[in-house]
């Protein structure tokens, strides 16, 4: 059974078609690339696979169930998770204690449990541990209003991964980024569980080339080629409409 499945996704706003006919399938474990020019609908299609938009018409299928009417937060709960372009964090918060209230939102114990009595001993070893991962182990206790950006791309990361995702869809995660933070970024995607299915929106082809294992063209909302890094970096129709002469 696949992780999660697109079938006919269709959107229009108005007399504009957003997203026409996208069909998606992504293996458990996949490390898969959704690329395409601005304005190509990706950004559209994450909303409209989370629930934050309901489509004209197709399906969406999280480990074979179907999601149509679900909100966002019961999605979530099964395992689809995703982070945002821009970080959405409690900036007043630590690193540690962002990543602490995902994974006692996802236990059950309410986000007031840090304020009444401290997170339970389990809910901090976890979280330290994700924090190691996410390269964060030096700086877990600094407010995140404290940290460089990068860093706090990484505390949403290690929040995303808190809630322990089955899918996980990442929208431009090195967006506003150094090229010389996109190292870390790729060390901490190459290390994410091998189980985890990761659908990835970005524009760094770089970063998109070395991660993905298939790779998904979008171009004004539709799906103009689907194949392996080597194919799509290949593909003449692509390099028309968004490679241009990057090899």
């Amino acid at each position: 059974m696949s992780a999660l499945e697109l079938r006919n996704l269709t959107l229009q706003f108005g007399g504009l078609m957003v997203t026409n006919d996208v069909s998606l399938t992504l293996e458990k474990g996949a490390r898969h690339a959704l690329i395409g020019p601005n304005g190509a609908g990706k950004t559209t299609l994450i909303n409209l696979i989370t629930g934050r938009l309901a489509p004209r018409k197709g399906t969406v299928l999280l480990d074979g169930a179907d999601l149509k009417g679900l909100p966002q937060h019961r999605r979530t709960r099964m395992g689809l998770v995703r982070n945002f372009q821009v970080t959405n964090l409690f900036t007043s918060f630590t690193a540690m204690e962002n990543i602490a209230l995902a994974i006692s939102e996802r236990e059950g114990y309410g986000l007031s449990v840090a304020g009444h009595h401290g997170f339970p001993t389990t809910v901090v070893q976890e979280a330290e541990e994700i924090a190691r991962r996410m390269r964060l182990a030096k700086v877990p206790h600094m407010p995140v209003r404290d940290l460089a950006y990068g860093q706090q791309r990484l505390v949403e990361l290690g929040v995303a991964m808190a809630l322990r995702p089955k899918v996980l869809l990442l929208d431009e995660p090195a967006a506003g980024l150094p090229a010389s933070d996109h190292e870390v970024i790729l060390g901490v995607l190459d290390e994410l569980p091998a189980d985890v299915a990761v659908l990835l929106v970005e524009h760094d082809m770089p970063l998109v080339f070395r991660f993905a294992r298939e790779i998904t063209v979008l171009a004004e909302g539709t799906v103009i080629a689907r194949g392996t890094p080597d194919e799509i970096r290949h593909d003449p129709q692509v390099r028309t409409a968004y490679l241009g002469n990057r090899s």
